[in-house]
């Protein structure tokens, strides 16, 4: 069935191992089934990657997925990226906001498989129908920031949207990410190393086309009126002044949530010195966004007075690095958080899952479990931030037994150590937690240990929220977009994509394809890494209450986590263990997933 609007039906197949270049079509059929993005994505994972694939192998695939309504007037685009990850076994999905996710529609695509490994280190260019593999070399080595500005030149075209890898990357380390202009990351699970192991520094796409629309004057009145709720919404104002750094100062100081020192406490005054308010006055000299976009999360800034980083230009802080690479690791100011975020972006690793793994490191010297001389003589203590630094860099590097032990993420560190070092680990399904404690944000950890990606905070809070934000994934939409819909989110989804591709979507489909794209990324996560409700138990330091702060004494208990668990897989109908049952893949449409479940 041909497409009316939104998809185009077109994958851009490459296998890098021999340079075929290839063209695979979906019809609408399978579009509706699961749209596109994140959707459909995990779809073609599923079906073209052998059970058993080492995630570091050329049999892997790595997936630049766009949505529906990507490259239209509909707000906040982003781009799915999709693996089988190296972190946790299964599912690797990971998302990148700025201009390639629409670049890659307006080029006539609506996905990027990308196969094999190349022969020798290669990024591919991309500009409509025109695909090529171009040679790496003199990129070898180079920063993400180096890496993008010298493919631009070279292209001759600076409008191009890039996909890089910083050294992290190209050295396989396993929690390496993958950057965009310069300071987004699609940054979980291991995207920069499967990027890596298929020889491939970079991705550029340029577009000059665009995207069909069924109805056009019904979906730009649609469209038209997402934005004006964008810009009406009462939270829109302060992610504008602030972006996300605004959570640093309300979670520091009465949401106890912050991350704080190895999730020991959620409680630091010393965020006063590293919050939104701080950055403002003394740090941010300009506001940015995604194109279409009103939110203007990016903050833009210049650092002065601090003589090794005199003058240097960053983004942040977010909310994440903002406490990954502050109170989570005990610094205490802009001037120390900030360098620590910018070589993160530039060396190509996760920020979130290295500032996990330096935080526990740091609790493991506090605990006399590791020692300075089992990290090249690095006194990894909380708040030294020389000692940070060090550890940041040899992660992005690879450098020396610290780099080597840490660049593999906290679980992968704790199997390693062994001994007591699991009790100070703070993992969910193998990955590094992000920065909000799920002892008082509750809906946190269904998200970290239930969430289809484990350990991520974007995914969703509840059974019902993470079926409804795994929809709007798959039209690749931005959660602080949606999030400023509030009640209408769904509503205003499906109107958009009704109207753009000639749908007739309606609450029980909607809430259909959540539970079933969900199902699937479960099948598949069962299927390659085990998942089932022992893998969803959260990690120890949930149980301990919290030692102070506006909500001492909150914690989990195991018949709290149980009940989160049960309402979890009846939601979705999967069985008591958390395994989608036959009655469920059929009712869904998934029968193609019954080896999941079969062995």
């Amino acid at each position: 069935m041909a497409h009316k609007g939104g998809n185009f039906g077109k994958i851009l197949d490459i296998d890098l191992t021999n340079g075929k270049i290839n063209t695979k079509t979906f019809d609408e059929t399978l579009a509706r089934k699961f749209l596109g993005g994140t959707g459909l994505a995990t779809y073609y994972l599923y079906t073209e990657v052998p059970k058993g694939t080492d995630p570091m192998s050329p049999q892997n695939i790595l997936i630049f997925a766009s949505g529906p309504l990507c490259g239209t007037e509909c707000p906040g685009n982003r781009l799915s990226v999709n693996f089988k990850s190296p972190i946790s076994g299964g599912l690797g999905n990971a998302y990148v906001g700025g201009g390639v996710s629409s670049e890659l529609k307006f080029a006539g695509w609506d996905m990027v498989i990308i196969r094999g490994k190349a022969p020798k280190l290669s990024y591919v260019y991309v500009h409509d129908d025109k695909v090529e593999i171009r040679d790496a070399a003199a990129l070898a080595g180079k920063d993400t920031y180096e890496t993008e500005e010298m493919m631009k030149e070279e292209l001759k075209d600076p409008d191009a949207k890039c996909l890089v890898i910083g050294p992290a990357g190209e050295k396989l380390v396993p929690i390496a990410c993958i950057i965009s202009e310069r300071f987004k990351a699609a940054a979980r699970l291991g995207s920069g190393a499967v990027m890596g192991s298929k020889n491939l520094k970079g991705f550029a796409v340029r577009g000059t086309g665009f995207v069909p629309v069924a109805q056009p004057e019904a979906f730009h009145a649609a469209a038209d009126d997402a934005l004006a709720q964008n810009a009406l919404n009462d939270r829109a104002p302060g992610f504008r002044q602030f972006g996300t750094a605004v959570s640093l100062d309300q979670n520091g100081w009465y949401a106890d949530t912050l991350a704080t020192r190895n999730y020991q406490t959620a409680y630091y005054p010393d965020i006063a010195n590293m919050g939104g308010e701080e950055a403002a006055r003394t740090f941010w000299q300009k506001h940015a966004s995604c194109p279409g976009c009103q939110i203007h999360c990016m903050k833009f800034g210049v650092l002065r007075g601090v003589e090794k980083f005199e003058g240097l230009i960053a983004e942040g802080p977010e909310y994440e690095s903002g406490v990954m690479e502050g109170s989570n690791i005990g610094m205490s100011s802009l001037e120390e958080s900030m360098p620590l975020i910018e070589i993160c972006d530039a060396l190509g690793i996760d920020n979130i899952g290295a500032g996990n793994a330096v935080s526990f490191t740091m609790e493991l010297m506090q605990r006399g479990i590791l020692k300075a001389s089992d990290l090249d003589g690095i006194d990894a203590q909380f708040g030294n931030f020389e000692a940070a630094y060090q550890l940041f860099e040899a992660i992005g590097l690879k450098k020396g037994k610290a780099g080597e032990l840490l660049g593999k993420g906290p679980w992968a560190m704790a199997q390693e150590i062994g001994g007591d070092s699991a009790k100070y680990l703070c993992a969910a399904r193998k990955q590094g937690v992000a920065a909000w404690d799920p002892r008082t944000s509750r809906g946190m950890l269904v998200t970290y240990a239930l969430g289809p990606r484990g350990g991520v905070h974007t995914d969703g809070g509840s059974a019902k929220g993470i079926a409804d934000r795994v929809v709007s994934s798959s039209c690749c939409l931005c959660y602080f977009i949606h999030g400023t819909w509030g009640a209408k989110t769904n509503s205003n989804i499906m109107t958009m994509l009704n109207t753009l591709c000639g749908y007739n979507i309606n609450d029980a489909e909607y809430e259909t394809l959540g539970k079933r794209i969900i199902t699937l990324q479960r099948a598949y996560s069962h299927r390659e890494a085990g998942d089932n409700r022992q893998s969803d138990m959260p990690y120890a330091r949930v149980y301990e209450a919290l030692p102070d702060g506006p909500k001492a004494g909150a914690k989990w208990t195991p018949e709290e986590v149980k009940k989160a668990q049960d309402e979890y897989y009846a939601y979705f109908g999967w069985d008591d263990n958390g395994v989608p049952t036959e009655a469920c893949l059929k009712k869904l449409g998934l029968d193609f997933c019954m080896d999941s479940i079969t062995g």
